[in-house]
């Protein structure tokens, strides 16, 4: 008996040292896909300066700093059909996966076509130029809500919650739109690096800034809620295909930036390029599926159409259709990282 007792308390100490000794080894670092040429460290990130590797031909980008990590890979996707009525998708899909230091700071943040006059009107350009102008490593399209603004001062109705770097611009909810597309829910993001996505009457602006929202965006529908797709989708969701846009979170400063292209199947030619048969757009609901098979919580539906635009490093990735190549003209984006002395590089052309 003293011989089993005296075992099973080796057996204890002998395990509370392995616990011990794996609690106390480092975290297995972090992998880069194969096709980037870089060691990330045990945090997902590098240990100074910044690698940037851009692949237009295969779809492939990364941006790796101390404390942000972006990956984006373009995909053609092709979904099956659910009802005979469905039209057929065959679109190309850009996957940004965004990773930040959020201890230390990294969140994304506004970005103004002129920083020194930010909200300036008669200063709109194209995503890519205010890209550019900022040294954002990434920035893409939002909600548009200065459509919303000059809907207003002509027809009347409210713009919504708007809040841009924790400074509110717009505290008017829209009413009755649980069923429209745009339903007008929001996208908010908050200090601490979490996403919520709330009916548009449900806070207001001063509610959103006491509990830490840095940005708010207004338009909807939520796609994804806890892991699942929304009652939206499943019941209200048309199916129309159309270039479109999402951004969601995995969890706290992990962040996916969809856009799929679309109208760009009829034959155009589109800055000196011709281009046919490349993306018919793509369902609501097949959007949703993207968000959540990318492994968002939360994710929600932004301006899509010829807004939707996605930069990396100052240069526009997706296409738009030929009458407005560049999408359209805004004021704002949302942004993240700003390059600069880059001390590792890697580009093929």
């Amino acid at each position: 008996m003293k011989r089993t007792i005296a075992a099973l308390l080796a057996l204890m100490l002998l395990f509370s040292a392995g616990a011990a000794f794996a609690a106390d080894a480092p975290a297995e670092a972090a992998a880069a896909p194969e096709w980037a040429d870089v060691k990330l460290n045990s945090r997902g990130f590098i240990d100074e300066g910044e690698y940037v590797f851009e692949d237009d031909e295969n779809g492939h980008w990364i941006y790796v700093s101390p404390s942000l990590r972006i990956e984006i890979v373009r995909t053609l996707e092709t979904p099956e059909k659910k009802k005979k009525s469905d039209k057929m998708q065959q679109f190309y899909c850009y996957t940004a996966d965004i990773r930040c230091d959020t201890e230390n700071g990294e969140l994304p943040k506004t970005i103004w076509s002129d920083p020194d006059n930010p909200r300036g009107r008669n200063t709109e350009k194209f995503s890519k130029d205010i890209a550019e102008i900022n040294r954002a490593v990434f920035a893409t399209s939002t909600d548009y809500y200065t459509y919303r603004v000059d809907k207003k001062k002509k027809d009347g109705g409210n713009v919504g919650i708007v809040i841009r770097d924790g400074e509110v611009l717009y505290n008017h909810p829209v009413k009755n739109r649980e069923k429209s597309m745009p339903n007008y829910e929001t996208l908010a993001i908050f200090a601490d690096g979490h996403v919520e996505s709330w009916p548009n009457t449900e806070k207001k602006a001063d509610e959103y800034i006491r509990e830490g929202a840095l940005q708010v965006y207004t338009f909807g529908p939520c796609l994804v809620r806890d892991g699942e797709l929304t009652e939206y989708i499943h019941k209200h969701a048309n199916r129309s295909l159309n270039p479109r846009h999402a951004f969601g979170m995995v969890e706290p400063g992990h962040y996916i930036d969809v856009i799929c292209e679309g109208r760009l199947w009829t034959k155009q030619k589109i800055l000196g390029e011709v281009i046919e048969k490349r993306s018919t757009g793509v369902m609501m609901e097949t959007l949703a599926e993207i968000m959540q098979a990318r492994g968002c919580r939360i994710a929600v539906n932004l301006d899509g159409g010829q807004t939707a635009v996605m930069t990396f490093m100052g240069k526009q990735l997706n296409y738009v259709i030929k009458s407005d190549p560049y999408g359209r003209k805004t004021f704002e984006m949302l942004g993240f990282g700003t390059w600069g002395n880059e001390t590792a590089a890697a580009e093929t052309e």
